[in-house]
């Protein structure tokens, strides 16, 4: 009924005020012209300045990489050049012949090695004999045989051992410890003449260290992926796609902070084997970005001061009455109070537009009041009938109110030979014992904030986890249990009465929904609900019993007594519990 009445009123503005039609075409004259001219400068300077520099960007970061990859060509020869001395040596010439100890003492002991931080050393005689291997350790400065997988790279006809014409090989080779910078070297004499005796071989991993080292010669973040890795990151799938031996360097961003620059690095064998991106600050490009932000905002300013001018004048010349009237109006329709009165200005078609509003006010006001009293006597049925959850769906006009639960707990209880008490006591005084016993249960159901599901007869149906979903459920069921155990022995004590109750509780899915048109009730179904009832009926009287779901839930908290294997209708043997009381820390907790 408010809602109809602001908006009603709001109706009346708008037909009988051309000023308000002005008002709104004003500022929505000024608000498009605004952000048209904003968005075509923001259009205009991303398209041509952003975008220039963009590709500008592209460019630079192109050469950059270029420049990261002479750098990394720098080092691989560097790498390689400095064992030039070592493979035309005439030392080196004769122990690849004779194998002397006197050599390997005084050369390639693990302190030598460290030195010449390097992990693989190998002297291979032309006939193919491995004259001398080690596979260094850097870290541990051990030396350990050479694997399997650096054997398959020195068959005889291998890249790395076959030296055409007695040219020096470097390069990278895959493995599984890592990439690995090689360098392959006849040996010759100290004049560096032949022939070959056969070829050295140097090797160092390419390892996060020594990409930290080209990172700070390259003042520039490197990372290096294995071309084939399974678990790259997206970016780097990204430029695989994109890398070839056309396109061997693909530069794109990585975020409004960093231009990624990705190269293809090929193995001694011509292989992609490895992916190199350079991080690269967009320096220039964040320049710009907060160039053409400045643009922006100071041109919004600028707006916005010539729109709140234009506003300003249009207000104090035509437009204050209406704002009184206004917000007389929401004022009103805000606190609901339609006893107030929005306030009568001058003689002209506004003041006969607040004297219709006030009259309208006083028809509301008396409707209203009738309204109120009959709904707030149907939301007190409807929420004795229905959850407060289902109700309030159900106000909203869902056709059909159907949820399906994954984990609720549900009881049933029975009052022993009430049915039998029933045929020797009048029927009033049958209900009035009746209608006691469940508003005692009525009212720990609400202290347990449990759902009340229904009576049949003298059994009464509670639900825990339903319709809003709590972890607890089972738990609070069982402490519901216990306390109505308690309730019917305090009763038969003040009423001298001898009644017993039978409770079953099982825990699982059901479907909760609304039944029916007229008399509708909030019920539920399923098998739990089933083995629920079954677990009462065929309980033991003045206890609860429990199925072995419920005692997985409960056993932690409570205290059991197995009853054993209950034949159960319909389900065969089932094993039972009878729930007695919360364990003893429990009850020290609570208290």
């Amino acid at each position: 009924m408010m809602q109809f009445f602001v908006f009603f009123v709001f109706g009346c503005l708008k037909k009988n005020n051309n000023f308000m039609k002005l008002k709104t075409k004003t500022v929505i004259t000024i608000g498009l012209t605004l952000a048209g001219l904003v968005s075509t400068l923001y259009m205009i300077s991303s398209t041509i300045l952003l975008g220039s520099l963009a590709q500008a960007e592209k460019e630079s970061s192109h050469q950059t990489v270029e420049g990261v990859l002479n750098i990394l060509n720098q080092h691989e020869e560097n790498f390689s050049s400095r064992f030039d001395d070592w493979s035309a040596w005439d030392d080196t010439y004769a122990f690849i012949e004779d194998g002397n100890k006197r050599y390997i003492e005084s050369n390639l002991v693990p302190a030598q090695l460290a030195n010449l931080k390097v992990n693989l050393v190998l002297y291979i005689h032309n006939s193919g004999r491995l004259v001398f291997a080690s596979n260094f350790d850097l870290k541990s400065k051990k030396i350990k045989p050479i694997s399997q997988e650096i054997k398959k790279h020195l068959l005889p006809d291998s890249l790395l051992v076959k030296r055409q014409n007695n040219h020096k090989l470097s390069g990278i080779i895959i493995l599984k410890e890592g990439p690995m910078m090689i360098s392959s070297q006849p040996i010759l004499t100290s004049e560096g003449s032949g022939p070959s005796r056969g070829t050295l071989i140097f090797g160092r991993y390419l390892n996060d260290e020594n990409i930290r080292k080209l990172s700070q010669i390259s003042r520039l973040p490197l990372t290096i992926k294995k071309y084939d890795d399974p678990v790259m990151a997206a970016d780097f799938k990204i430029a695989r796609s994109f890398l070839s031996e056309e396109t061997p360097i693909w530069v794109n961003p990585l975020d409004p902070q960093t231009m990624g620059g990705y190269m293809l690095l090929k193995d001694i064998y011509d292989r992609p084997a490895l992916l190199l991106r350079v991080d690269i600050p967009r320096t220039t490009y964040q320049q710009a970005q907060v160039s053409q932000r400045y643009l922006i905002i100071s041109l919004l300013l600028v707006g916005i001061v010539f729109s709140g001018v234009t506003l300003l004048f249009l207000e104090k010349l035509v437009l204050s009455r209406l704002t009184s009237l206004s917000k007389d109006v929401k004022n009103i329709g805000a606190t609901g109070d339609l006893s107030r009165r929005v306030v009568v200005f001058g003689k002209d078609e506004l003041s006969s537009l607040a004297e219709s509003i006030n009259w309208m006010l006083k028809t509301l006001e008396g409707l209203l009041k009738d309204l109120r009293s009959e709904r707030e006597k149907s939301e007190r049925l409807l929420l004795n009938i229905l959850p407060s959850p289902i109700a309030d769906r159900l106000k909203q006009e869902e056709s059909s109110i159907a949820d399906s639960f994954g984990e609720v707990t549900v009881l049933f209880a029975d009052i022993v030979g009430f049915t039998k008490l029933s045929a020797r006591i009048p029927p009033a005084e049958l209900v009035d014992l009746l209608n006691q016993i469940f508003s005692i249960f009525d009212r720990l159901a609400e202290i347990h904030q449990l759902e009340k599901i229904k009576t049949i007869g003298d059994a009464y149906m509670v639900a825990g986890g339903i319709p809003d979903h709590r972890t607890d459920h089972a738990e609070a069921i069982a402490n519901m249990a216990i306390d109505m155990l308690r309730a019917l022995d305090h009763f038969n004590v003040k009423n001298g009465q001898n009644f017993s109750m039978r409770i079953g509780i099982n825990t699982g899915p059901v479907v909760a929904g609304v039944i029916g048109t007229k008399k509708f009730i909030y019920d539920l179904w399923g098998d739990t609900v089933n083995i629920a009832s079954r677990m009462e009926s065929q309980g033991i009287p003045g206890c609860i019993q429990v199925t072995e779901i419920t005692y997985q839930f409960l056993k932690d908290k409570y205290l059991f007594q197995e009853r054993g294997l209950v034949n159960i209708k319909g389900k065969g043997k089932m094993l039972t519990y009878l729930l007695k009381d919360k364990k003893l820390a429990e009850i020290i907790k609570l208290s």
